[in-house]
């Protein structure tokens, strides 16, 4: 799918802000959203249009829109519950989307639904952490995910860790059931990540996230595999304060699309970023 942005709001430059994965540029542009999507979390493509939903709470609603950030279709996902929706992946028979967010520690009900590609919940996955011993209350744990992504077979999903600012990886079966998560590898991203994509001809896996001050980044790891050598991870730094970028969307290895929430001081954007 190619797409192309109207009547950008910025467009900026900048490297890899390690010196030694200074390996090109990244081009940001932007524009805005309706505001019915200010909470957008979760990001793929059907039909040439962009999918997306509000987390936290939402409506169990799809949101499609254009390459102009026009809304094009609301499409209502029957018999299920939006607690705390963060992403939506896809293969070539289903989506999944994850019901995963925790950011208190005190969920017991996280499930990913499956659904056919007509939007028909099939089933679903429901998961728990095996190293999770209390549900009580809290700011910082390692129990929180918003990134998901498939991969051949399976699911990965990366967790939001507010203890440690690393990402544990999980990869599971596409089947329904009951599971109890182990990570199988973790990454030392320095942040909160909040969305996950895998553009399988390439092998690429693409990752966002931010900082505690607002810094928004966005993760590059080629040749993706579990476990991961981490020498290979590139990270970009985002200049889009303020905002919460929330999802991404590998078109190809050199075209990522993100959105970000409006975090109340505007309106949630859609960005493409080209990378040089």
């Amino acid at each position: 799918m190619t797409l192309l942005l109207r009547a950008p709001i910025f467009l900026v430059l900048l490297c890899f802000i390690s010196p030694e994965l200074c390996h090109g540029q990244l081009t940001l542009t932007a524009l805005d959203l309706p505001r019915a999507i200010n909470e957008t979390s979760g990001l793929e493509v059907n039909n040439g249009l962009f999918l997306t939903f509000n987390d936290s709470g939402g409506t169990t609603e799809l949101f499609a829109f254009d390459q102009g950030g026009q809304l094009v279709n609301r499409i209502s996902v029957a018999h299920a519950k939006n607690i705390d929706w963060e992403d939506i992946t896809a293969d070539l028979d289903h989506y999944y989307i994850a019901d995963t967010g925790n950011n208190y520690g005190k969920r017991s009900d996280q499930k990913i639904y499956i659904l056919s590609r007509n939007f028909e919940i099939q089933d679903s996955i429901a998961i728990s952490y095996k190293a999770q011993k209390s549900f009580k209350r809290r700011k910082k744990h390692p129990f929180d995910a918003e990134a998901l992504a498939s991969f051949g077979d399976q699911l990965v999903l990366f967790s939001k860790d507010r203890e440690t600012l690393n990402s544990a990886i999980y990869l599971f079966d596409k089947k329904p059931g009951n599971l109890s998560l182990e990570p199988m590898d973790s990454l030392k991203v320095g942040c909160l990540i909040t969305g996950a994509d895998f553009h399988e001809p390439s092998g690429l896996m693409g990752l966002t996230g931010y900082s505690f001050d607002g810094v928004q980044y966005l993760f590059l790891l080629p040749e993706f595999s579990v476990p991961y050598d981490p020498s290979k991870m590139q990270k970009f730094v985002l200049p889009v304060k303020p905002a919460q970028i929330e999802a991404i969307h590998i078109a190809n290895p050199k075209e990522i699309w993100l959105t970000s929430e409006d975090e109340g001081l505007g309106l949630p954007r859609l960005f493409r970023a080209v990378i040089e």
